[in-house]
């Protein structure tokens, strides 16, 4: 993708001891409007390197630049203004006493207007479902009615770049169809999206580009069909197949008039009212 970064890494190291390195010299240009999904297994760093990029840890080696300008002590700010994070445990981001409160707690300190608040957090308790909790203490709440608020926190700040750190976890199969709507409305406003899964499926249908890290360092960096391709790549980074992927690895097969490929459909099959089979 052409254009300038709206984020840079530049060679960042970060370690929690001497012993190992948690993210290890990553190089990465992120793009305005990009979707990527952030893959690898557990240890691999991706909540790390999350961490990174909002400016809730500082890297002990390399650069991070926001729109071209250097990130330091001075202007760490204006990651946390522009880069929301939606953390994996969505009990280390609930602070206020009821949910109306809690995703009011960014916009307000951001000193915007009553009305404007008001504005962004009914559109982020829409956005999520929690109409009815309004007034509900988060920490009563089931573990995927607190993910819900900590995915409204976030909105309701309206960043520029959104790091959700495996968002699904928690949630029913409803609210992951809606939140992968919500996904879809953020990047239709031109929202960089940087999701951490496991989930190989939702990272073939909805990612434009796929990182794939193992033992802190990015592996691989491409689009999901050049990452899923490489096979010894899946098997040392324990990523699976995506079902899509694999229907069509193997949608060749032999018919009477030789060899033809199976649609990405999966070939419906359909009976006719002679009793004989066709696609």
């Amino acid at each position: 993708m052409s254009g300038e970064s709206i984020l840079r890494l530049c060679d960042v190291s970060f370690s929690y001891s001497p012993e190992r390195q948690a993210v290890s010299r990553v190089c990465a240009d992120i793009h305005a409007g990009e979707r990527i999904a952030v893959l690898g297994p557990n240890g691999a760093g991706k909540s790390t390197l999350f961490l990174l990029l909002n400016g809730v840890l500082r890297p002990s080696e390399g650069s991070i630049r926001y729109l071209g300008k250097t990130i330091t002590e001075k202007n760490i700010n204006v990651l946390r203004r522009n880069v929301g994070i939606i953390f994996q445990d969505a009990d280390s981001q609930m602070i206020a006493p009821g949910v109306r409160e809690e995703i009011s707690f960014g916009p307000m300190n951001l000193k915007l207007s009553r009305e404007e608040t008001a504005r962004r957090v009914a559109y982020a308790i829409s956005c999520m479902n929690l109409q009815g909790l309004e007034e509900r203490p988060p920490h009563y709440l089931s573990g995927g009615e607190k993910k819900r608020v900590s995915i409204a926190d976030i909105i309701a700040m309206e960043p520029a770049v959104f790091l959700f750190d495996e968002p699904a976890a928690s949630l029913d199969c409803a609210n992951e169809e809606k939140l992968e709507a919500v996904l879809d409305d953020l990047s239709g406003q031109g929202k960089t999206l940087l999701i951490s899964t496991h989930d190989a499926d939702f990272a073939w249908r909805w990612a434009q580009r796929v990182l794939v890290m193992q033992g802190g360092m990015v592996r691989a960096d491409g689009t999901p069909p050049e990452i899923f391709a490489q096979e010894a790549l899946c098997r040392e980074a324990n990523l699976k197949c995506p079902t899509l992927y694999r229907i069509k690895d193997v949608g060749r097969t032999q018919s009477p008039e030789g060899e033809r490929e199976i649609p990405a459909d999966g070939g419906r099959i359909e009976s006719t009212a002679r009793g004989e089979m066709r696609e």
